[in-house]
């Protein structure tokens, strides 16, 4: 677990279990290897936004993202909307790819799509990608101080 997050959740007392294991980067990779419940992965993408500011998604990690969703949840325009690289990730937010952890690290606006607070236990990124977070998700939008909106494509 990335220290950053390590500190932001236990700043924050959040409940929460850590699971080590080889690194993965896609959904596909998860599914395959690791031995949590495809349906309950969260998959978060982050994003650079105008003005150097970043965002986080965070969904059903089976389900495909709606950037236009995204963007009208975020208040942005479409065409504002940049995918983090990973560079980025890694010096403003703490995180590498297959590890992104839908937490507001750095400021960081974070949404969530609604589907999520149906699932009673997430398995989603820590900052790496050799571990995963299994938190409750009425835990994960506590401390997340999330915004919950329709994100996926339906």
């Amino acid at each position: 677990m990335s220290p950053a997050i390590h500190s932001f959740l236990t700043s924050s007392d959040a409940i929460f279990e850590v699971h080590d294991h080889d690194a993965v980067v896609s959904f596909a990779e998860a599914q395959r290897l690791l031995p949590f419940d495809p349906d309950a992965m969260v998959k978060s993408l982050a994003f650079r936004l105008p003005g150097d500011r970043y965002a986080i998604a965070a969904m059903r990690a089976a389900e495909r993202a709606d950037y236009k969703k995204i963007a009208d949840a975020l208040g942005v325009r479409r065409a504002d909307l940049h995918m983090a690289t990973d560079m980025e990730l890694a010096q403003f937010l703490a995180m590498v790819p297959g590890g992104v952890v839908p937490l507001p690290i750095n400021g960081a606006r974070v949404v969530v799509d609604s589907g999520v607070t149906a699932m009673e236990t997430i398995y989603c990124g820590t900052g790496r990608n050799d571990s995963t977070l299994q938190i409750c998700s009425a835990e994960l939008v506590r401390v997340s101080r999330c915004a919950l909106h329709d994100l996926v494509k339906r």
